[in-house]
């Protein structure tokens, strides 16, 4: 129960505090962006200004205050850097999901050390993984490393805050932004709800939603849309994946609803459900390790070390990478 129980609390928090419900003016930005966020109106504007060194949204500028875990980012800033991301040429939805299981796996059995050495390579080419910056909480979590653990926690905070700003995600019209294909199912987990069913759609403008229903504590049963148009484009114009290409000119239409169903039944979408581990013995905490940017944006600034003495970033980022598979 550790990994829902740690960010269940925070998102309580978070839905409680009326930030999550303001709208943030910043300097410089288009007065559209100024509104509520609108994936029809605001998507591509985002986009094209993620590209745009000039623009408050600049995707690398916005990456290296994330990564240093800057607390002034406003949600929407991060939605912004989210949005950024499906223009990087490492996003690759469908292919990313077999390596994030394959992470989620380590901790399941356990192998923290392993898990933190494969997330840590992962995390440098995918800055923005909700699932992957919760397990690698959750493998400092488990090693007693609450530092580092509370590091990775923020920015998980820090995506799913941009996650509920960007829609409600009760109807589809407000279905909510999401970078990876299921991402909505780890976001139903991380507010402490069960998945119940899921499926796949089209809203009226033909985004493809990933719908979910899911279960509270009270037996109360919701159906959550989640916004994935832009994981799909990504995905049709790779073939879906470099490794098992498929043939564009067999697929069927976009209406076809039972094909769509299919196609994600066949690709797996979706993770099993979060398992638990009892920790292992205590150690001493180390720093945080942020992960490297993506398109060589500037370093960012070394997480401030925590108080009780732990090992400096370089001390640790060596026996990080010590441990790395050859």
């Amino acid at each position: 129960m550790v990994r829902c129980q740690l960010l269940v609390l925070s998102f309580f928090l978070i839905w409680g505090n009326p930030v999550y419900a303001q709208t943030t003016n910043t300097p410089g930005a288009d007065s559209l962006m100024n509104l509520g966020f609108n994936y029809q109106r605001d998507f591509r504007k985002m986009q094209e200004q993620s590209q745009d060194k000039t623009s408050p949204y600049y995707y690398k500028k916005l990456l290296i205050r994330f990564l240093n875990n800057d607390s002034s980012l406003t949600h929407r800033d991060v939605l912004a850097l989210m949005i950024g991301y499906t223009v990087d040429p490492n996003y690759k939805p469908f292919k990313d999901m077999q390596t994030e299981q394959e992470i989620f796996d380590l901790n399941d059995h356990g192998q923290y050390d392993d898990a933190l050495t494969e997330s840590k390579e992962y995390l440098q080419k995918h800055p923005l993984s909700l699932r992957i910056l919760k397990e690698r909480s959750y493998s400092y979590h488990q090693l007693y490393k609450k530092d580092s653990a509370d590091f990775f926690m923020n920015l998980v905070d820090k995506i799913m805050g941009a996650m509920i700003f960007s829609g409600k995600g009760k109807s589809m019209d407000k279905a909510i932004f999401s970078l990876g294909l299921n991402d909505g199912e780890h976001f139903i987990a991380n507010i402490g709800m069960s998945v119940n069913q899921k499926t796949t759609t089209w809203d009226r403008h033909k985004n493809f939603i990933f719908e979910v229903n899911a279960m509270d504590n009270e037996g109360t049963y919701e159906n959550w849309f989640f916004n994935i148009q832009h994981a799909k484009m990504r995905a049709d114009d790779e073939g879906v994946d470099e490794d098992t290409p498929m043939d564009k000119k067999k697929k069927k239409k976009k209406g076809d609803k039972k094909a769509v169903d299919n196609k994600a039944k066949e690709k797996g979408w979706g993770g099993k459900k979060d398992s638990k581990d009892k920790p292992q013995a205590p150690s001493q905490p180390e720093a945080p390790a942020s992960a490297d940017s993506l398109s060589n944006p500037p370093k960012p600034e070394t997480p401030p070390a925590p108080p009780s003495g732990p090992e400096s970033p370089a001390t640790q980022s060596g026996s990080e990478n010590s441990k790395a598979k050859e």
